[in-house]
């Protein structure tokens, strides 16, 4: 209580020195007080407007930065897109789509991925599914505006192939760890290690010359008649999140005069 009265009685004789004598001998005992009694409160109060005027800057440039980081990723959708035309365009084809991976279903041997362009592109269930590296898959369903790509590591999936170097032909298919391989191989056909594979002419789904990965090792049967090469692909399907559908369709237009053939 005693201490309370005396804090009043103190400022009220303060501001009894600041009332007493001029304008300009009050401006200057307003200024002496505020450079030393009062000079915590008001560095306090400068601090605080400072900190704030901080704060207010920091979430402009947070906003300033989210904007800039849009705008670039945008600039590198619309290089990658164009990198992958040029690329294609290169190769003397025309007729292809791109598209988004929008999401995925399964895991390994029945992973398959769901992209954002369907029969209102054009796109059609076999259609060739790559990348600028390499063989992604194949379309196997198709709606409106979705369709459904099965990669090359799940186990339903089958692909002629052939090695680059001897033209030696085979049937790509993975196992339930989405391991790569190569069948229906002869022991002592000519393959070897890190020879290109790229698929075959006599493929169903693709056309001839497009790259699928690399042999990195030769697995004899138990009966030493037949063999199986191990493939490492060039196209990395946990990186993905951008492909291209080949608008191709394989033509079987030979198949009817074989039959007529045969009958």
């Amino acid at each position: 209580m005693v201490r309370n009265n005396l804090l009043l009685i103190i400022y009220l004789l303060l501001a009894l020195i600041l009332l007493w004598g001029n304008e300009s001998q009050r401006i200057t005992k307003a200024n002496f007080l505020a450079n030393s009694l009062y000079l915590p409160f008001a560095s306090s109060i400068h601090s605080i407007e400072e900190m704030m005027s901080v704060r207010a800057r920091n979430q402009e440039l947070e906003q300033l930065l989210a904007h800039k980081t849009i705008q670039v990723t945008e600039l590198q959708e619309k290089i990658r897109d164009i990198n992958a035309t040029i690329t294609f365009e290169s190769e003397e084809t025309n007729n292809f789509v791109i598209a988004d991976i929008i999401g995925y279903t399964g895991m390994l041997d029945e992973l398959q991925f769901i992209l954002n362009k369907g029969s209102i592109d054009k796109l059609q269930r076999d259609y060739p599914v790559i990348t600028p590296e390499g063989v992604v898959g194949k379309i196997i369903s198709v709606s409106p505006n979705y369709s459904i790509l099965l990669p090359y590591s799940n186990s339903s999936f089958k692909l002629s192939v052939m090695s680059q170097q001897s033209e030696l032909q085979g049937l790509l298919e993975s196992d339930f760890d989405g391991n790569l391989y190569i069948s229906l191989i002869r022991v002592g056909a000519e393959i070897s290690l890190g020879d290109t594979i790229i698929t075959s002419p006599i493929s169903s789904v693709f056309p001839k010359g497009y790259k699928v990965g690399v042999v990195t090792q030769l697995i004899e049967s138990p009966d030493r008649v037949n063999m199986k090469a191990k493939i490492e692909p060039f196209v990395d399907l946990g990186a993905l999140n951008k492909v291209i559908v080949l608008q191709h369709e394989e033509d079987r237009g030979y198949q009817d005069e074989f039959d007529h053939i045969i009958r």
